[in-house]
């Protein structure tokens, strides 16, 4: 019997701590096949406060007052969206300053409108420690990118510690979205280097699988148009 009950507590730890992961949002990660989703917060929605993580002595995502935090959105703004937890979607918010990501409540969240004219997409795009540059090649387009870490820091620069990452290859446009498959990467290989993109407003949205270049070296972010 006492085997029975460690087991039995043992299950119940388990199945507390698969509850407290899936109400956990770490900010909006885009698996193998899947397609990057940017959300627009609803035009009669008002602000919309990004709401804490679930944990065992909480009841968040909801709508109770403790869970609500300091940061929201406004009409207009655009997210990044992830994985669903009842009532709540996991999203990114980058407004230039910073991103953003936690649990929003789904009703005030609609699909934003998304670039599909190839000609939408083809520029050079920019963020802090990275470029990427669209242009079109034959009937299709290419992405090239570069980014770096640590370039910023005077002190990593000093001692030769800025890692680098870069990748090539063709844009597969599709319902919407795109991902590219770097040049270099084995399409059976799941640790290639491979980017999920979107073009929505004036910006164009980027997630990796954090094996496009060195130690923290990554491509996901917010890109705007690079000033001529």
């Amino acid at each position: 019997m006492r085997r029975l009950a460690l087991l039995l507590g043992a299950m119940a730890a388990l199945t507390a701590s698969a509850r407290a992961d899936e109400r956990f949002c770490v900010g909006v990660g885009i698996e193998d096949g899947a397609a990057l989703r940017v959300g627009r917060v609803k035009a009669d929605s008002g602000k919309v406060h990004f709401l804490n993580n679930g944990a065992a002595n909480n009841s968040c995502p909801s709508a109770a007052p403790d869970c609500q935090q300091k940061p929201y959105l406004v009409p207009g703004d655009l997210v990044v969206i992830g994985a669903k937890q009842g009532d709540y979607v996991c999203a990114d918010y980058d407004g230039g300053k910073g991103d953003l990501g936690g649990w929003l409540p789904e009703a005030a969240i609609e699909p934003a409108p998304v670039e599909t004219d190839p000609a939408a997409w083809v520029g050079d795009w920019k963020r802090v420690e990275a470029e990427i540059k669209i242009r079109k090649s034959g009937d299709g387009l290419n992405a090239e990118g570069d980014a770096t870490f640590g370039a910023l820091d005077p002190a990593r620069v000093r001692r030769g510690g800025v890692n680098v990452g870069e990748f090539s290859g063709p844009i597969k446009l599709e319902n919407g979205g795109a991902s590219v498959v770097d040049k270099d990467a084995d399409p059976r290989d799941s640790f290639g280097c491979r980017l999920w993109l979107a073009r929505a407003g004036a910006n164009l949205f980027v997630r990796d699988n954090m094996q496009c270049g060195g130690f923290n070296v990554s491509f996901s972010g917010l890109y705007r148009r690079a000033a001529k």
